[in-house]
């Protein structure tokens, strides 16, 4: 009876200990960012005349290229290809909504903001001579 009594005890035991969840390093995952939005001001700008037509990540942009210019804060250095390079993302602002890939850096732009080639401005705001309005925007 002593034996049985104590076998279950230890049974439990295991199988409490091999069910215990095992800790993640939450760090190494950007969860998608949980689809983490962020927000900003989204401007625009020429890739061929302002800034060459070969983005901070790379490849070759084009006036007419569906990318954006990611701010500095996120980008990180510019000296060197971000984390966030080639990312597709989802821009909502106040005329609607645009996917567009990240493909330069903005060294004047502040966290959350977005410098868009004309294509994808016309989409999120609208009307050029507008020139900035507030915009949203998470990965894709």
């Amino acid at each position: 009876m002593k034996f049985a009594v104590v076998f279950t005890i230890v049974s439990l035991l295991v199988a409490l200990i091999a069910a215990a969840p095992i800790p993640r390093e939450e760090h190494h995952l950007e969860a998608r960012a949980s689809n983490k939005k962020y927000s900003g001001k989204g401007t625009w700008f020429l890739p061929a005349s302002e800034g060459g037509s070969q983005g901070a990540c790379g490849p070759s942009e084009g006036n007419s290229s569906p990318i954006v210019a990611l701010n500095a804060p996120q980008y990180g250095s510019t000296s060197k290809k971000s984390k966030w390079c080639g990312k597709k993302i989802k821009i909502k602002g106040p005329h609607g909504t645009a996917t567009a890939t990240i493909n330069d850096a903005c060294p004047e732009c502040k966290h959350g903001d977005l410098d868009m080639t004309p294509v994808i401005f016309k989409k999120v705001i609208g009307d050029m001579n507008i020139g900035v309005a507030k915009i949203t925007w998470s990965l894709a």
